[in-house]
């Protein structure tokens, strides 16, 4: 069985939030669309965030075949005064 997955998620202290895609291009789109959104609020410096600040978007792709299983996850991490704006954003211009 070989099956392709592509969907944006967005975690925030063990909030955890999924929407999928049918295809890879759509879900890109949406994703860079998002990131233009929310250009200017995301954290600097990563390598000294807080876990409680983070607020973690990403673009999963998975991809299922008979001999074995590949994932690309390209991420941005955003302060956590953004989670319910993008949660917002995203609900609202969301279409599979």
């Amino acid at each position: 069985m070989e099956e392709d997955i592509y969907s944006i998620e967005l975690l925030h202290q063990g909030k955890y939030e999924s929407w999928d895609f049918g295809g890879e291009e759509k879900r890109n789109e949406f994703f860079e669309d998002i990131k233009n959104n929310f250009k200017g609020h995301e954290i600097e410096d990563q390598e000294n965030a807080e876990d409680t600040r983070i607020v973690q978007l990403s673009a999963t792709s998975l991809q299922i075949k008979k001999d074995g299983v590949s994932q690309t996850v390209p991420y941005e991490w955003y302060d956590a005064d953004s989670y319910e704006k993008i949660l917002e954003y995203i609900n609202n211009n969301y279409s599979e």
